[in-house]
């Protein structure tokens, strides 16, 4: 709940800033071509108005005139074309006396109400100029931060008012003296301003405002990769053009932070937050300040800080009051209240911080608090025009949670069953209503009412398993309610569990979460960019996806008017459009789909049923999938028979702690190795299998779909009997007599296993190994420094890759199994050879085993977008570029062309830096898979190249015995080495995991 809550509300708070392009009142539209006053001569091309601070010539167009002989002017500056600022002139009744009456006069008029909805603006400076003493104003806009300029003067019985880009300044009083009749005036502004100093056009602030957007979009389609990514395109501009200690980039580093956070990083988050906090407490928008207070206090719930969540929330919600009173109040003084701010705003973004509150209740189950913050947000929303319609549903959703919560099952669900029809109006059959009904079956599942449940769940995965731009990200815990419910069904109703358990089989395979999901949208969105065709087919669907989107709102908006203001003209125009958009939409969709199926299958959910992958299993097979929530586990155990769910009593924390409870021996000390804990990893076992015991039975080759912890932990070192403390040779290991294979998914099983025909490759091997690192032996400072660094789309610090431990011998590796299996010394590349050109260079499709004994780096939280990778040699250049800076990441990895029977990962370490790094193993092998190898062999940890070099001899060797099984031929060897006194340890042969389907054809 407490993700999901997150999720919907985040998306909610990043509406927001939508307001301050529709919330202008009836002076914000500007005119269109004047015909009478100073302005009538001026031409539909515009007249000169000067050079903007940059060296760009400037233009005045002439706008139709406002009421009360307000005249208006557009002014554009470059070959943009687009205008940058905008002049107003009016007559003033009385010639003000003095700056006080100026600016009075100034401060009630609509240009000033329109300044105030965009901008926010310190006290003003008094310059003079050619044309008079003009009153200047720093401003900084609410949306995006950027630097903005007001100029105000009196000229000859008429007000003229100008605010744009500050480059702009000198233009305004060009284009005033053209309006005026007068001589252009010698420019004196930039230079009193200074403003020659990164001055920046209006293209740079359109660029910024379209990566802003396509944050929000992301974010409302809970993409959160796809948000941050845009939002540090955004923050990058900024940081160029300002400098990165301007007090705008403040609002654009928050909302960053705020999609960091709502993908778990919570650590990297908080110093993103610091970061804005020093640069908004130097803003002059208090706005701002109340936005980081709400901000933080989403940030600290998501992390599971509920009470600092609500300080925060409730310092947010008091300024906000008392913002959204100054603008409600009554001024004796005639005071335009507009230039305080805009009261609708004002109103959405208190809405925003009392839907934090009621957050935090249903959190902390404190009802009363839930229902008054809830309660109190809809009745704003309900006395507030100009609100988006799309916020009705997620208002109403969160009172039939608050209910939900209080006891009151029947009011809460109908509050989200009329939220879901609301959202269904506004969004189609989407993600939107696909996670209300996720919500509603939770509700639903916590009442006991478990059939209703699994009605509304299994609607939502319909949805989401057609949706064209599903989730990337899908928590299990979204997921949990649904499996308790099932399991609770099928004991229940016994003739009914083997098809809800075939349902829930089928449902688990729709969770991505983790490394794992943001690996794939990674490799996805390489593969997509690193194609010009490719990369204009996804443009192109998902520009038809966004207008579709866009009118299917525009729609339910106005359908939503009350009667008196509908108008059926507009409403069929724009159901004409939508069909017409979703046709293109669609068209779009199935063209990408057909001509680059390789994206699709990165992209898109496939849940093949129980039933497929049955027919796959050979005799004595069994296929064993986990999944771990915050509240326990699932399993699941598919035989030729069919499926078999049950419930595994372990959260995900107790699952973390063991698994690094029993890789603590694997850990070298001085003094050698800790023993082994037989006895937890056969208490482990029972855990996992102890509930399907008798199906286990009789399996003799085992594939294993792990999950979270697990992914960290070589299944062969599991025990399944009793054994005696340090009884290595005697234990029994579940690879005795066992083979193991790791599939990273249910569909990539499926797809390697139906993979039937062998490699064409005529090359036998190539090894890549003993990058010139120059770190301290076995130490993991340099892997740990290289996890945390911040990589944003550049290259990887070659200090960092420097500072990695060396591996000397892992070149003799290489050479000993290289040349056993018939490679040729050219094939056999170490040293500083080791590098992402010469992967390039080496055809790697005409080898059937590629070797990379070197490290890997698999954080546990991949940090600034980074991704999991193998560390090659680094370049001699301090500043290399991004192609061949020494890191092939898995979004390298993916546009490689392999046709490898066999990639061996043979010094990767899935727990370095403290963090287990499982799941970015899974998202490596998934980049593997797709790029044409047909398995992999990796390590959890480094082993000594001895006890590899026999292990891997023995494995190749063994193959002709098995059959060709690659995983047998492990386990066998394996077991060889655990008979053995001096390897016995599992710290010498568990470390190698099958990851595939295992068949490697015998030459």
């Amino acid at each position: 709940m407490q993700r999901q809550m997150k999720d919907w509300m985040l998306a909610l708070g990043a509406l927001l800033p939508l307001l301050l392009a529709g919330c202008a009142g009836p002076g914000a539209a500007p005119p269109t071509a004047g015909t009478n006053g100073p302005a009538a001569s001026s031409s539909s091309a515009g007249v000169p108005a000067g050079t903007d601070a940059g060296g760009r010539q400037c233009r005045a167009t002439a706008l139709p005139p406002l009421a009360g002989g307000t005249l208006a002017w557009d002014i554009a500056c470059g070959e943009e074309g687009e205008a940058g600022g905008q002049l107003w002139s009016r007559p003033a009744a009385a010639p003000p006396v003095g700056r006080d009456d100026l600016r009075r006069l100034s401060d009630r008029s609509d240009w000033a109400s329109q300044l105030a909805l965009k901008a926010s603006c310190q006290e003003p400076q008094w310059l003079p100029t050619p044309l008079g003493e003009a009153m200047v104003q720093h401003c900084q806009l609410r949306e995006g931060g950027w630097p903005h300029l007001s100029l105000v003067l009196a000229l000859e019985g008429r007000l003229y008012q100008a605010d744009g880009i500050p480059a702009m300044a000198d233009p305004f009083l060009a284009a005033i003296a053209m309006a005026a009749g007068k001589p252009a005036p010698a420019p004196v502004l930039t230079a009193a301003l200074g403003l020659g100093e990164r001055s920046f056009g209006k293209g740079e602030v359109t660029r910024f405002d379209g990566d802003r957007r396509q944050g929000r979009l992301a974010n409302s389609l809970e993409n959160f990769a796809a948000a941050e990514a845009s939002y540090r395109r955004a923050l990058a501009m900024q940081t160029r053009i300002l400098g990165p200690d301007a007090p705008g980039l403040g609002d654009t580093l928050m909302a960053l932070a705020l999609e960091v956070s709502n993908q778990g990083r919570y650590e990297e988050a908080d110093g993103l937050f610091d970061r804005a906090e020093a640069l908004i407490q130097r803003s002059f928008d208090p706005a701002l300040r109340a936005r980081l207070l709400a901000y933080r206090g989403y940030h600290a719930l998501a992390a599971g800080r509920p009470e600092t969540a609500l300080v925060l929330a409730k310092a947010a919600s008091a300024a906000r009051r008392q913002r959204v009173a100054e603008l409600e109040g009554d001024d004796p003084t005639g005071l335009n209240r507009a230039v305080l701010g805009n009261l609708t705003v004002a109103r959405a973004e208190l809405i925003h911080s009392l839907v934090l509150e009621a957050a935090i209740g249903i959190r902390l189950r404190q009802a009363p608090l839930a229902e008054a913050a809830s309660a109190e947000a809809r009745r704003i929303f309900d006395r507030t025009p100009g609100l988006p319609s799309w916020w009705q549903p997620r208002l109403l959703a969160q009172q039939g949670m608050a209910d939900a919560m209080a006891g009151r099952t029947r009011e809460g669900l109908e509050k989200l069953e009329a939220a879901t029809a609301a959202s269904r109006a506004l969004f189609g059959e989407g993600w939107p209503v696909a996670s209300l009904l996720l919500e509603r079956g939770r509700v639903a599942a916590e009442a006991g009412l478990n059939e209703p449940a699994l009605v509304s769940f299994e609607a939502a995965f319909t949805i989401i398993r057609s949706a064209d731009q599903p989730p990337a990200q899908l928590p299990l815990d979204r997921i949990a309610p649904y499996l308790r419910a099932a399991l609770a069904v099928a004991k229940a109703k016994p003739t009914e569990a083997p098809a809800l358990h075939a349902a829930m089989f089928q449902a688990v395979q729709l969770v991505r979460e983790g490394a794992v999901g943001q690996t794939i949208g990674r490799a996805a969105a390489r593969f997509a960019t690193n194609d010009p065709a490719a990369a204009e087919a996804v443009r192109s669907q998902q520009e038809a996806a966004r207008q579709r989107d866009r009118l299917r709102l525009d729609l339910a908006a106005e359908t939503a008017k009350p009667d008196g203001q509908r108008s059926p003209a507009r409403e069929q125009s724009l159901r004409t459009e939508l069909e017409a958009a979703s046709r293109r939409a669609d068209a779009a969709d199935q063209a990408l789909a057909s001509r680059f199926p390789d994206y699709n299958r990165l992209t898109r959910f496939t849940t093949p049923t129980g039933a497929e992958v049955a027919a796959a299993l050979r005799e004595g097979e069994a296929l064993s999938l986990f999944a771990f929530a915050d509240q326990g586990g699932f399993g699941f155990l598919l035989r030729p028979q069919g499926v078999t769910a049950y419930a595994v009593d372990m959260a995900r924390a107790e699952l973390t702690r063991q698994v690094q409870g029993l890789r603590r021996a694997f850990v070298p000390r001085d003094g050698g190795l800790l023993p082994f804990d037989l006895a937890a990893a056969h208490g482990l076992y029972q855990a996992l299998y102890g509930p399907v015991a008798a199906e286990m039975a009789g399996v003799r080759r085992l594939d294993l779909v792990p999950g979270g912890p697990l992914l960290s932990l070589p299944p062969a070192l599991l025990v399944t009997a009793p054994a005696a403390a340090g009884d290595y040779a005697g234990a029994a290991w579940l690879a005795r007599g066992r083979a193991i294979a790791v599939a990273p998914s249910v569909p990539a099983f499926l797809s390697l296993r139906r993979l039937a025909s062998r490699s064409t490759a005529q090359k036998p091997f190539i090894g890549f190994a003993a990058p010139p690192f120059q770190g301290a032996a076995g130490r993991a400072d340099g892997m740990a420094a290289l996890a945390k660094e911040c990589r944003t789309g550049g290259a990887v610090d070659p200090a960092l890759l420097r500072s990695l431990a060396p591996l000397p011998e892992t070149a003799d590796e290489i050479r000993q199994i290289g040349q056993g299996l018939g490679a040729t010394p050219d094939a056999l590349l170490t040293g500083a050879a080791v590098t992402k050109a010469a992967l390039r260079r080496a055809s790697l499709s005409d080898y059937r085993v590629l070797y990379f004994a070197t490290h890997g780096l698999l954080p546990g939280e991949l940090r600034c977008q980074a991704e999991p990778g193998l560390a090659l040699a680094p370049p001699s250049s301090a500043n290399p570029d991004p192609a061949d800076d020494g890191l092939l990441t898995a979004s390298d990895v993916a546009t490689l062309r392999l046709n490898a029977e066999l990639v061996v990962l043979s010094a990767c370490n899935t727990a370095g830096g403290g963090q287990l790094g499982g799941e970015s193993l899974s998202g490596l092998a998934e980049a593997f898979f797709f790029a044409g190898a047909r398995n992999l062999l990796v390590t959890h940890w480094q082993v000594p190249s001895k006890p590899t070099v026999t292990l891997m001899t023995d494995s190749f060797a063994g193959l002709p015995v098995a059959g060709g099984d690659a995983a047998a031929a492990l386990a066998t060897a394996q077991m060889r080495l655990a008979a053995s006194p001096g390897t016995g340890h599992p710290f010498f042969w568990a470390a190698f995991t099958l990851i595939g389907d295992g068949l490697v054809p015998v030459r």
